[in-house]
């Protein structure tokens, strides 16, 4: 990969912080000597500093950050002069591209003149106008209270918020009597920030292995870098017998030059139906009976650890690659090998106990290698404000727990999701 830093345009702004520990863009930043912005919640950045995250050169206090007036408003009091805008969390996606179109900065308005992140419901709507050849789940708005519609969807289904992330509330529901529970229990949820979800749906539920593409579009060109396997388990959810919802255990990657077509096309109408054309992406997709099966994308780098795994596993630096194609630096082609030494594959986990980090340590094969990155001790909850604990109740539901993140690379193809399969058998949905 060559990148060809230019003179810096102004300060890189950053809206939303990552929860996963990494900072890619802090990084991307500094190499090209701009100041780098943090807006994030009051108490977010309080719980950060507690975390012992890394800090950025300015960090802004904003209540409400899915408001781009209000990030306007602070910036513009703080001295800082934005030339780019990206965005470090879901939540934060929507308000940070119409800050970038209020500005009239990177990555406006080469990520499409008049484009703005679509949610869930949008997204589905996009592909159905726009890529009919893209196969989806059935899908309806449960926001005008009409639920008995919902039926002719048949059952199990998934009900979820249009603009959720990280798997909040997202719900398997195997009836309509769950389904008005599942719907109770998101309304009463608030979205990460303290805010409301825009909405809710209620999807046909497509049983399958499930995989998450990571990509940059460039001039409307979708550069596919990397597929991951993905590990997910369902989980009661407490004091709601009946009620599960997902999380994402673990990923295995391949470089994206490895895929088969279909996915490639699959990138590729997506990004044509939401008319996004520069910038990072993802879209998480089900292999059905009859090819892959679109479930929902974003228009960011991934969380979870993803940007050092697809380095791992394809020696592209997603981040970096984002960056230069919003600034114009390079275009961003990933490398034509992957790293040697990893036999162009790479997995991971989140480990939830010492147990697992045990039997992790306990592997060893000849040309495998394995990582353990233990968590820091979770911080002492006592040191935030009553108010603070109200804004980050989904982030300490979401974002907390993790004993430490296992990662396993090298050897035969099929040994690192086999190695990885066994750490987590017990926890995987069937």
């Amino acid at each position: 990969m060559t990148v060809t830093t230019g003179n810096p345009p102004g300060d890189f702004v950053q809206v939303g912080a990552t929860r996963d520990g990494l900072d890619p863009y802090l990084d991307c930043a500094r190499r090209r000597g701009m100041r780098a912005v943090l807006v994030e919640t009051p108490a977010y950045l309080r719980w950060r500093r507690l975390l012992g995250r890394r800090e950025f050169d300015v960090e802004v206090a904003v209540a409400r950050p899915q408001d781009p007036d209000a990030i306007r408003a602070a910036l513009t009091a703080a001295g800082v002069a934005p030339g780019l805008v990206l965005t470090g969390f879901e939540r934060y996606v929507y308000a940070g591209f119409a800050l970038a179109e209020a500005l009239r900065v990177a990555p406006w308005p080469g990520a499409g003149v008049d484009f703005r992140p679509l949610d869930k419901r949008e997204q589905r709507e996009a592909l159905l106008r726009g890529a009919p050849q893209v196969a989806q789940p059935r899908f309806l708005s449960l926001d005008l209270g009409d639920q008995g519609a919902a039926d002719g969807l048949g059952f199990p289904q998934v009900i979820k918020p249009a603009d959720g992330g990280g798997g909040l509330g997202v719900l398997l529901v195997d009836g309509a009597a769950q389904r008005r529970r599942a719907l109770d229990r998101i309304r009463a949820l608030a979205n990460y920030g303290g805010g409301a979800f825009s909405g809710i749906v209620a999807e046909e539920f497509v049983k399958g292995p499930e995989l998450s593409l990571q990509g940059v579009a460039h001039q409307g060109s979708a550069v596919l870098l990397s597929v991951c396997e993905k590990l997910t388990s369902l989980e009661e959810v407490p004091g709601e017998p009946g009620l599960s919802g997902f999380r994402e255990v673990g990923h295995v990657a391949r470089p994206g030059t490895d895929a088969p077509p279909e996915l490639h096309a699959l990138a590729q109408a997506c990004l044509d139906a939401a008319g996004y054309r520069a910038g990072p992406f993802h879209l998480d997709v089900l292999q059905g009976p009859t090819g892959p099966v679109f479930v929902e994308m974003g228009f960011r780098l991934s969380g979870g650890g993803l940007v050092a795994l697809v380095e791992k596993a394809t020696g592209a630096d997603w981040a970096e690659l984002a960056f230069a194609s919003h600034l114009g630096d390079a275009t961003p082609v990933g490398p034509s090998s992957p790293p040697v030494g990893t036999g162009g594959i790479a997995g991971q986990i989140s480990a939830v106990s010492e147990a697992e980090l045990a039997a992790a340590e306990a592997l060893q094969e000849p040309g495998i290698t394995i990582e353990i990155h233990r968590a820091a001790p979770p911080p002492d909850r006592s040191a935030l404000s009553a108010d603070d604990l109200p804004a980050l109740a989904s982030d300490l539901a979401r974002h907390t727990g993790s004993a430490g993140r296992v990662v396993v690379s090298g050897g035969p193809a099929d040994r690192v999701p086999a190695l990885l399969h066994s750490l987590v058998a017990h926890r995987l949905r069937g």
